[in-house]
C-alpha cells in the first residue's frame, strides 16, 4: 500500500471524486491527502475529506494567495480547522520568489505563522519552496526557509519538501533539520533528479502526485491522478535499486510516521 500525501482531487468536479479514489484504490493507494490552497479551498478540501474514508485533509495559504498580511481571523480560521479528526497536515504552505509572485516579506510573514500554527496543533507541514524562474541555483528563498525552520525546530514536528526537483546539497540541508523530500512525477522524466533521488536514505523519502483538475489537457486520460503513484515508486526502485516492494512499504511507513496514522 502507498499514500498520496499531497493532492488536490477536492477541487475537480464532485461527481469525479468518487472515480478518482477507486481508480487510486485499484492502483494500491490506501490514503490521499487533499490540500487546501486558501481558508475556503481548504474547507472544502475537510468536506471531501468527511465524505470519503481514505481521503484526508491538509489546510493552509498558499503563498501565491497571500496578497495581503495573514490576518488574525485567518489563522484562527485554519487553527479551527486544524482540530478536525481528519486534517492531517499543514499544506499547502510555502515561499514562491518568482517574478509574479506576491511580495515575500508578506509571504515569510505567512509562512511563518503558519508553522506556529502546525506547532501548536502538533501538526506536520508539507511545503514548496520556488526560486525565480525554478532557478535551482537560486537560494534566496531557501535561505530564508532554512532560517525559518531552524528558528522553530521544525523538527519536533517534521514535515516534507513537496514536489522536490531541487539538488542534492538542498535536500541534505532539508534532512538535517528533521525533514523528508517528497517525490513526484518529474523523477520519472527529469534525469537530473535522479542523483538527489538515490542519495537520500529510503527512510526520508514520500510521494504525491500533486493532482489537480488539469484542463489544459485535452485529453482527459492524461490528467495526472493518485492513481499515478505507483509509477513514481517504480521509478525510486530503479534509481535506487532497491526491491519494488521493499521501497513502497519503506515510503508508506515513512508516511503513516510523518502523519501520525
Amino acid at each position: 500500500m502507498i499514500i498520496d500525501s499531497h493532492a488536490h482531487i477536492h477541487q475537480h468536479d464532485e461527481h469525479e471524486i468518487p472515480e478518482i479514489i477507486s481508480r487510486a484504490l485499484e492502483c494500491n493507494v490506501s490514503k490521499i491527502i487533499t490540500a487546501g490552497v486558501n481558508i475556503t479551498d481548504s474547507k472544502l478540501s475537510l468536506k471531501i475529506a468527511n465524505k470519503y474514508e481514505n481521503v484526508y485533509s491538509g489546510v493552509g495559504i498558499h503563498p501565491e494567495e497571500i496578497k495581503s498580511p495573514i490576518s488574525k481571523n485567518d489563522i484562527n480560521a485554519l487553527k479551527s480547522l486544524s482540530k478536525e479528526n481528519k486534517v492531517k497536515v499543514i499544506s499547502e504552505i510555502g515561499l514562491d520568489n518568482q517574478n509574479t509572485s506576491p511580495d515575500i516579506k508578506i509571504q515569510e510573514e505567512g509562512f511563518y505563522e503558519q508553522i506556529k500554527l502546525a506547532k501548536e496543533e502538533k501538526l506536520p507541514i508539507i511545503f514548496h519552496i520556488r526560486e525565480e524562474n525554478n532557478d535551482f541555483e537560486e537560494s534566496f528563498a531557501k535561505n530564508i526557509a532554512i532560517n525559518i525552520f531552524s528558528e522553530l525546530s521544525i523538527g519536533d514536528i517534521g514535515g516534507a519538501a513537496h514536489y522536490f526537483a531541487g539538488k542534492w546539497d538542498y535536500a541534505k540541508k532539508l534532512l538535517d533539520l528533521g525533514l523528508l523530500i517528497s517525490f513526484a512525477k518529474p523523477i520519472i522524466y527529469n534525469k537530473s533528479l535522479h542523483e538527489t533521488v538515490s542519495k537520500i536514505p529510503s527512510e526520508k523519502i514520500i510521494v504525491e502526485t500533486d493532482s489537480y483538475p488539469q484542463y489544459y489537457k485535452t485529453d482527459r486520460s492524461k490528467w495526472t491522478e493518485p492513481k499515478d503513484i505507483s509509477n513514481i515508486v517504480n521509478k525510486i526502485s530503479e534509481i535506487k535499486q532497491i526491491n519494488r516492494e521493499l521501497i513502497e512499504e519503506k515510503i508508506h511507513n515513512n508516511s503513516i510516521k510523518l502523519l501520525n496514522f
